[in-house]
């Protein structure tokens, strides 16, 4: 009898290495399949945590400082540089918040209340795209200007091209005062989209051709969707209206292999580009940093 009692205590303990190794081996997908979710869902979105710091800053302000919801992830937001000893244009109060990335790259927000309010300027939310041209064909976006009501706000990059176009704009979109402590969701990018308006429908003239006049201008382009027909003959006519930055020049595509550049040289320039398109679909046309953007859509 005592002589088997080693032999039963080792194959208990095989039968309960054994039920170990089979529970480790169960849970392990569970924990890994848990990691993942972690990776993909990093966090709840969460209160902006410049916020307070913005909050006290906000003190000295003869209005509501704007802060946003969305900001890219490559931004350490909660290190942001708060500066309010430096006036605006017109020596007005004005307030700086320097939001840096890890590799030390910047984006500059400056908020402050023009002395003179011009109605033109606030209505339509309008944005300017702030561009650095080394040559006619050649630039790059430095930031944009926009209102939001009668502040006056402007965004600079350290670096030309820091932020996507989408990305930019989704940050504009969701400005929004301080004390609302703006809940963000910084943890994951947006994928980037591009929506239009229904199109402009280019009719047919009488020598058979269809003719659009395709205008840029700072708020962008008009028309920003337009539709023409297959197999019909299209002219079209580029042309600029105030100043555009790397607006002046025009990519556009209007089959899977067909793409033309157009460039106008000065602001009284037009370009001319007669094709006629043999795809149904929808093609975009862009200026080279996709700061302005547009579709065609070529109908049966």
């Amino acid at each position: 009898m005592l002589n088997g009692m080693p032999g039963q205590t080792s194959k208990k303990s095989n039968s309960l290495r054994k039920g170990l190794l089979t529970g480790i081996f169960i849970l392990v997908p569970f924990l890994l399949a848990g990691l993942f979710w972690l990776r993909i869902n990093p966090s709840e979105s969460g209160e902006a945590p410049e916020a307070e710091r913005v909050l006290s800053a906000q003190v000295e302000m003869p209005f509501q400082v704007l802060i946003p919801a969305y900001m890219p992830k490559l931004f350490k937001r909660e290190k942001v540089e708060i500066i309010t000893d430096r006036p605006g244009p017109n020596g007005e109060k004005m307030i700086r918040l320097i939001y840096s990335t890890r590799k030390g790259d910047t984006l500059t927000l400056s908020e402050w209340l023009p002395i003179a309010q011009s109605s033109a300027k606030t209505v339509s939310n309008v944005r300017r795209c702030l561009c650095v041209c080394r040559t006619a064909g050649q630039c790059n976006m430095a930031g944009m200007e926009l209102y939001v009501g009668s502040v006056q706000i402007r965004v600079e990059f350290s670096t030309p091209n820091l932020l996507y176009y989408d990305q930019l704009q989704l940050m504009l979109d969701t400005l929004g005062p301080a004390a609302n402590r703006q809940v963000y969701s910084a943890v994951e990018d947006v994928p980037l989209s591009f929506s239009v308006p229904p199109p402009v429908e280019i009719p047919v003239g009488s020598d058979g051709v269809q003719e659009v006049t395709l205008v840029v201008s700072p708020q962008g382009y008009s028309p920003v969707h337009f539709a023409v027909k297959k197999d019909v003959s299209v002219r079209l006519v580029f042309r600029q209206l105030g100043q555009v930055g790397c607006g002046n020049e025009l990519i556009f595509q209007w089959e899977t292999r067909k793409i033309e550049t157009l460039i106008l040289a000065s602001a009284a320039d037009k370009q001319v580009l007669e094709f006629t398109p043999g795809e149904a679909g929808e093609f975009r046309f862009n200026c080279p940093h996709l700061i302005y953007r547009g579709v065609m859509t070529v109908t049966e």
